[in-house]
């Protein structure tokens, strides 16, 4: 079996990167599995996010993985659900059968407007949305500091988030490259024909680019001084994530349950 998963932050493209993976393997892709038996067996629960992101990998974790794992079917499997590589999927993936033949997209998008559509949306207003779809700076494990960003109200918890996605995403590929396969693609490249006709080839598919339609797109739109806030502060952040991260591995830092 072949795999293909996403590491990203959400809001970043993962319901219209299900419909392009869908028309171009010629299989049914994965976005979010929502079924209400899906929680806890397909899709993690607030329960193993909770458990990773204070824990590590611990045994709740790993059987929740075990599971998923083991009812994975087909020749090609791809999900885009991007809460997996919030819980585990890399930690636990590196050690199953799956690890040869499994690609790892790190989605990417304009760090602006994505900021713009969590704080559009509200998605940090409640903090059972952070549970259960993001992250919350509360937790133990995680990598970057929020004590800076908290000073700023919404726009540094969601500015927080996003630096922590892209921390997590070097992290990943910086730690496990040597067993896992990554792919890197930005959002504005890959719903543009040349940029997804070079997406494609990376996963290694020859065939004609089939390009799906947009989706999920907000319906409000942010007003000019929100992005003129969020723009400045984002020009104003000095984040080199190569050297953190760099830096962090050689301390000995993991999400692994001590």
């Amino acid at each position: 079996m072949k795999t293909f998963f996403t590491i990203t932050a959400g809001r970043t493209g993962t319901a219209w990167l299900r419909s392009f993976l869908s028309l171009n393997f010629g299989i049914e892709a994965i976005h979010e599995p929502l079924e209400i038996d899906d929680f806890g067996t397909q899709m993690p629960d607030i329960r193993t996010m909770r458990n990773f992101n204070n824990f590590g990998n611990n045994t709740v974790v790993r059987d929740f993985w075990k599971n998923k794992f083991n009812s994975l079917k087909g020749e090609i499997y791809a999900e885009t659900n991007h809460t997996l590589a919030k819980c585990g999927l890399i930690e636990n993936l590196i050690n199953s059968d799956l690890a040869s033949e499994s690609t790892i997209i790190l989605l990417k998008r304009n760090l602006v407007k994505q900021c713009l559509s969590f704080l559009v949306r509200q998605d940090f207003r409640n903090i059972t949305m952070a549970w259960q779809w993001y992250l919350h700076p509360s937790y133990k494990k995680i990598i970057i500091n929020p004590k800076p960003f908290m000073q700023m109200q919404d726009i540094g918890i969601v500015l927080w988030y996003c630096y922590e996605m892209a921390a997590r995403q070097e992290y990943y590929r910086q730690k496990y490259s040597d067993k896992l396969r990554f792919v890197d693609v930005s959002l504005e490249e890959v719903i543009k024909l040349d940029g997804a006709r070079s997406f494609l080839s990376a996963l290694h598919v020859s065939d004609e680019c089939k390009m799906p339609p947009p989706e999920n797109q907000n319906k409000a739109n942010p007003s000019s001084e929100l992005v003129e806030k969020v723009t400045q502060v984002i020009d104003s952040t000095n984040f080199d994530v190569e050297i953190l991260i760099k830096d962090l591995i050689s301390k000995g830092f993991s999400f692994e349950a001590v």
